[in-house]
């Protein structure tokens, strides 16, 4: 009898079931577009209700559509959008608000009180993290400030956090696992990755009782069990942040390799190894991953909008219908229209963080075309790549020659090649582009017991593209100047 992983992927935009064989075959995947609601300017806001169901129905749909047997499923493995916050009724399971998410930006004016404390290097010094509305810590001390019903459970002990994968964890077994995995809990703004535990010290600054926080577990473990489906139990052997467990989809387990994932917003991890390390260019510093002992961080950059601003090009403007058509729009603009696209609809990320900066279009003439403008919202994502790169290897004091990439936007090969151009180094397509759901799938099989080592995982690694640069280097260092500038314009324009 065949036996299979199921990996649960549950992103910003959507949620998606991935139902891999035992040599890490897609047998079928199944998605579902998850609402996004924006109450206020700045605002995003999901609700873990409708995540939960969504997540529920597409399992017991896929298992169906699939004849497979429960007991055919040896392990299930989540990753999940960090940083966005749900709490909930410990008691009916019912979340007190709608999800946080990690683009939201409400709580600036509490960081702003933080820089003000000067507490932004204390809280580096234990997190790795800078201070932004991006972390979960701000918006969970923003609902316990804002929200009647979570003072009153507090004082009853009845309120619950969790980020996504702590809430999925905590329905699938019925409330009886309260867990979050290593790299997950790291992009909380509470806890200390070092000590491997949450922090008093920031728990004391934030005013949040360490009673509400999930149990923190490494990568690989029992989570837990489901038996919700008619169908017997299926055990959770593994759990990852969305990012780490790309990271892990694509292999990147030895020290100076790096991936970047092009999704909802872009995210680089390059690996540096078992010493936790600071980063002196606004940088994040986080857990790649905690397998059995070993436990490697990494140096992360983080851009905020990135596939969500061809989502917004698509759906606001109406400039096309489906994604799809950029690739063909991108190799028809005009070469001579210098356009710059600022992205910045959700504020600036790394390496600014200026969460109050908003998007531009800058270059703007008669002859702009429909084209022009989808090409220069490409190419953006790339020149804010490139910063990142810059940072990174000041920080690791490093070169970083080739870079594997991973979701949605990498399927535009005019993308990725204006990214090689861009980045002025090798860009690695992998053959399973959707990498996020694969890294779930192998800390899973890690859990079952059916693969013992990452080398495991490596061995199993192929790369289905390459891409190398085909632009000199100083005709690209004239336009990535230029887009710098105007980054920089508008940057003061808003401050």
């Amino acid at each position: 009898m065949s036996k299979y992983f199921l990996s649960i992927d549950q992103g910003t935009t959507s949620s998606r079931i991935v139902i891999y064989n035992t040599k890490f075959k897609v047998i079928d995947s199944l998605q579902k577009q998850l609402k996004q609601y924006f109450p206020k300017n700045g605002w995003v806001e999901h609700d873990a209700l409708e995540i939960w169901r969504d997540v529920k129905l597409l399992i017991a749909k896929i298992i169906k559509k699939n004849r497979i047997k429960y007991s055919q499923i040896l392990s299930i493995g989540i990753a999940n959008q960090r940083e966005t916050t749900v709490m909930w009724n410990k008691k009916n399971g019912i979340p007190i608000q709608k999800a946080i998410v990690w683009q939201d930006r409400r709580t600036d004016n509490f960081c702003k009180v933080l820089r003000e404390k000067n507490l932004v290097k204390k809280i580096q010094k234990i997190t790795g993290l800078v201070v932004d509305p991006y972390f979960s810590s701000t918006k969970i001390k923003w609902i316990i400030d804002h929200n009647k019903e979570a003072k009153k459970l507090i004082k009853q002990n009845n309120l619950l956090f969790g980020t996504i994968d702590t809430w999925l964890l905590w329905n699938l077994t019925e409330k009886r696992s309260h867990l979050t995995d290593i790299t997950n809990a790291s992009r909380t703004m509470l806890f200390d990755p070092q000590k491997e535990q949450w922090s008093d010290k920031l728990l004391k600054i934030f005013k949040i009782p360490k009673e509400i926080l999930p149990q923190v577990t490494p990568n690989v473990y029992n989570f837990g069990e489901t038996n919700l489906f008619d169908g017997g139990v299926i055990k959770i052997s593994g759990m990852a942040g969305d990012q780490q467990a790309a990271n892990i989809g694509q292999a990147c387990f030895k020290k100076g390799q790096s991936k970047s994932t092009y999704g909802t917003g872009c995210f680089i991890l390059t690996n540096i190894g078992k010493e936790f390390k600071l980063s002196k260019n606004k940088l994040l510093t986080t857990v790649a991953y905690k397998i059995g002992n070993k436990k490697i961080y990494c140096f992360e950059g983080t851009i905020f909008v990135a596939g969500s601003a061809i989502q917004w090009l698509r759906d606001n403007l109406l400039l096309f219908k489906k994604s799809k058509e950029t690739n063909i729009l991108y190799t028809s603009a005009n070469p001579n229209e210098n356009i710059i696209v600022i992205p910045a609809l959700t504020g600036l990320g790394a390496p600014h963080w200026k969460p109050n900066v908003r998007g531009g279009i800058l270059g703007l003439t008669r002859n702009t075309s429909i084209a022009d403008i989808v090409k220069a919202t490409l190419d953006s994502v790339g020149f804010q790549t490139s910063n990142l790169v810059k940072c990174i290897q000041k920080d690791a004091k490093t070169t970083i020659k080739e870079i594997r990439v991973d979701g949605g936007m990498t399927e535009n090969e005019n993308f990725m090649q204006s990214l090689a151009n861009i980045l002025q180094v090798k860009i690695i397509k992998p053959a399973n582009s959707e990498t996020t759901a694969l890294g779930a799938a192998y800390l899973a099989a890690l859990g079952a017991g059916f693969i013992n080592s990452t080398e495991s995982i490596n061995k199993l690694w192929k790369s289905k593209k390459i891409f190398t640069p085909k632009i000199k280097k100083s005709t690209i260092q004239k336009k990535t100047k230029a887009w710098e500038k105007a980054v920089n314009l508008l940057v003061k324009y808003h401050y």
